[in-house]
């Protein structure tokens, strides 16, 4: 069976929504359908897998001197593994269209920030399978 995940397409728009949770804790949704709102009205394009039934924030502090390590599923490890022997690594597509090299192809302040926006968007949903 292929693991699938929630993904997003446009990553700059999804961690911008992120970045406001994580300043703004009034600002969250409380339940899937209001998950599903807030992301329509942000422009946030989403691919559900299968049908979700909660929504749980895990808010993290890094001055507890707590380490909290997010462990991905066994499975999605050994499936990533199998399809890495036959295939390129998959990234988002904003790494190739926005990097060239070790720099931003438009190193400006703010296209530091977008990118900064599409990081943490991606950071925020994937495994590290």
């Amino acid at each position: 069976m292929k693991f699938e995940m929630f993904d997003v397409v446009n990553y700059d728009v999804w961690g911008d929504l992120v970045k406001k949770w994580a300043h703004d804790k009034s600002s969250r949704p409380t339940t899937v359908t209001e998950f599903k709102d807030q992301l329509d009205k942000a422009g946030v394009v989403a691919k559900y897998p299968r049908p979700f039934t909660e929504l749980v924030f895990i808010e993290t502090s890094y001055t507890d001197g707590k380490l909290l390590i997010k462990l991905p599923p066994a499975e999605l490890i050994d499936e990533a593994e199998k399809d890495l022997l036959g295939s390129n690594y998959p990234l988002p597509p904003f790494y190739t269209d926005d990097m060239r090299d070790s720099n931003l192809e438009n190193d400006t302040p703010d296209g530091r920030l977008v990118f900064h926006s599409k990081r943490v968007g991606e950071y925020t949903i994937k495994f590290c399978g």
